[in-house]
């Protein structure tokens, strides 16, 4: 009798390197697994409360009925509405606006539905295109932005030239990790990845410093995918080898679509 085979996975053998903040992580490395793919879990970037929150909560508990809310991140979702339950303020009356479908997601989680975010180009420039962030929406009135520490001006610029008065609400931090990359990839038995994935301009080049510093420059040969053309950029100016597979959408079906279709591409 025949022993039974058990059917191709679409993402079999394929090791695939994901450097997303730990916390973020196991979702989509679950996903990569459950199609036999191999996850390498190294986070480049670590996510972590403010050691002083005090200038953030000081600007949480000044958001009026009139202002406007613009979270720029799930991160900024998560450390930003804990800011204002702390200061007893609620966003009902506020126009809310969120960079991406995941962030307003993460909103939603928190019982905010109404949250208003780019169809398909998840920026600072989607964003800005947006009719209730037009100059005629924004004149004269307060804009708080909740981000981590740092981080680009353009939002803000814009918003300002537009006639706004805009304010940070800076309420997280990115750190660059203590993860052994080496170490990682040895435990998992791979040399080199099939492909790697860095969803932000930060854990691309934390990744780079990380394989100069341990002097494993063969992974400069390893393909990258790769969230938005902001990062696509970034991987051809720090010395990747491959010219990188590039999505717009940060969302995990989006990434898992491209990576079994590079798969197939490959096989």
């Amino acid at each position: 009798m025949l022993e039974a085979t058990s059917p191709m996975q679409p993402l079999d053998g394929i090791s695939v390197l994901v450097t997303r903040p730990a916390e973020q992580t196991e979702a989509l490395a679950g996903e990569i697994e459950s199609r036999g793919g191999i996850a390498i879990r190294a986070p480049m970037v670590v996510i972590a409360g403010l050691d002083d929150a005090s200038a953030a909560r000081r600007v949480a508990a000044s958001l009026g009925a009139e202002d406007i809310a613009i979270f720029v991140s799930r991160n900024a979702v998560q450390f930003g509405l804990a800011l204002l339950e702390s200061a007893r303020v609620a966003l009902d009356t506020q126009p809310v606006f969120a960079v991406g479908l995941g962030t307003a997601a993460e909103l939603a989680r928190h019982g905010i539905t109404r949250a208003q975010a780019p169809a398909s180009e998840f920026s600072s420039e989607g964003l800005l295109k947006l009719d209730g962030l037009a100059e005629s929406r924004v004149k004269g009135r307060r804009i708080v932005i909740f981000r981590g520490l740092g981080g680009r001006e353009h939002l803000a610029k814009t918003l300002e030239r537009r006639g706004a008065e805009v304010v940070y609400c800076e309420c997280y931090e990115r750190r660059k990790p203590d993860v052994a990359l080496g170490a990682e990839l040895k435990r998992n038995e791979i040399k080199v990845p099939d492909i790697g994935l860095a969803t932000s301009v930060e854990a691309l080049d934390n990744l780079a410093e990380k394989i100069e510093d341990e002097g494993i420059d063969h992974l400069f040969d390893m393909q990258m995918l790769v969230v938005g053309s902001r990062v696509g950029q970034e991987v051809e100016s720090l010395g990747f080898t491959h010219r990188p597979l590039v999505v717009e959408n940060p969302s995990d079906a989006s990434i898992l679509k491209r990576l079994v279709k590079w798969a197939e591409e490959e096989a």
